[in-house]
């Protein structure tokens, strides 16, 4: 034993004497009123057999005294769960931008906590105010885009398929199995394994359960279409975990294939974008702004790009 964790754990129930798993997952798990029905019942009517199946283990990182530690510390009391926004904007990462805050899509501007490292009520409305002008001034110059009938035709096939379908999941269940994924497989405590395991599991949700999603009106057409989007955002969080392979403290990120905190060559920005089905991954050095194409100077590229 090299004393290391990898996830994700499990619960050898057909290693056990007979006796023991039946009090588990009989006498324990079958009786308790929360997991009668959510674990037993469930697991059972899915095929789940615990004479032969292993029992995963959720990862969830408890909370004790403002501090997280692993859920098999026997300090830990409160299980607690990352945030999204956290995750995928503000400290955690976000939409690169140059000195115009425009992206490498032609035309998108973003501003504030969409933007790499940005956040705080300051930055959202200096950068929001300047955006909207360097947008607007691009807009006046833009040359008038023909729609493409073809893709307006899908989008609007994808945007209201649940419609009228006769499914037999809600809304609410497909966001809570979008959660549930990112708890036990995108937590505190991330490794290559229950990543990859993680993505496959959103698209077999994709494939699967928002294939059988219904919605009634509006409201709820509206609330699904939020879940494929967090599902496109916990795909996006997992690709850029993998491109990461080392822990950071600035950060919070814990890679426990990668314990190093904060190794020299990882004193970068990485990057992942989707290009033709495939994702990509990429890097950008710290101060990137004050680097080739642009001038080394704060002032200078202020007289340049920021001036009325």
């Amino acid at each position: 034993m090299k004393g290391e964790y990898v996830l994700p754990f499990y619960a050898d129930l057909p290693g056990m004497p007979e006796h023991e798993r039946r009090a588990i997952f009989g006498l324990m798990v079958g009786n308790e009123g929360k997991t009668r029905l959510g674990v037993y019942h469930t697991y059972t009517q899915a095929g789940f057999d615990p004479d032969k199946d292993m029992l995963q283990a959720n990862v969830l990182p408890p909370q004790l005294a403002g501090q997280f530690v692993p859920w098999w510390d026997p300090k830990s009391k409160l299980a607690s769960a990352p945030q999204w926004r956290a995750t995928a904007f503000i400290g955690g990462g976000g939409l690169v931008v140059d000195w115009d805050m425009k992206t490498n899509i032609e035309g998108l501007y973003a501003a504030g906590a969409q933007t790499a490292g940005g956040g705080g009520h300051a930055g959202a409305a200096s950068t929001g105010r300047y955006a909207g002008r360097k947008a607007a001034d691009y807009a006046k110059t833009a040359t008038e885009q023909v729609i493409d009938r073809k893709q307006v035709d899908e989008e609007k096939v994808r945007v209201y398929a649940p419609v009228g379908r006769k499914g037999d999941i809600g809304w609410k269940e497909l966001q809570a199995g979008i959660c549930r994924i990112m708890q036990d497989y995108c937590g505190e405590y991330k490794g290559e394994k229950t990543l990859e395991l993680g993505l496959w599991w959103l698209n077999s949700i994709r494939e699967s359960e928002a294939e059988r999603t219904y919605v009634r009106n509006p409201h709820e057409l509206a609330r699904f279409l939020e879940c494929m989007v967090r599902m496109t955002v916990g795909e996006i969080i997992m690709h850029a975990s993998l491109a990461r392979r080392a822990s950071s403290r600035f950060l919070d990120f814990k890679r426990l294939d990668y314990p190093q905190m904060d190794p020299p060559e990882w004193q970068k920005f990485v990057t992942i974008r989707l290009e033709n089905g495939e994702v990509k991954e990429g890097e950008l050095p710290f101060e990137y702004w004050l680097k080739p194409p642009y001038a080394s100077t704060y002032k200078e590229n202020y007289d340049q790009y920021c001036g009325l």
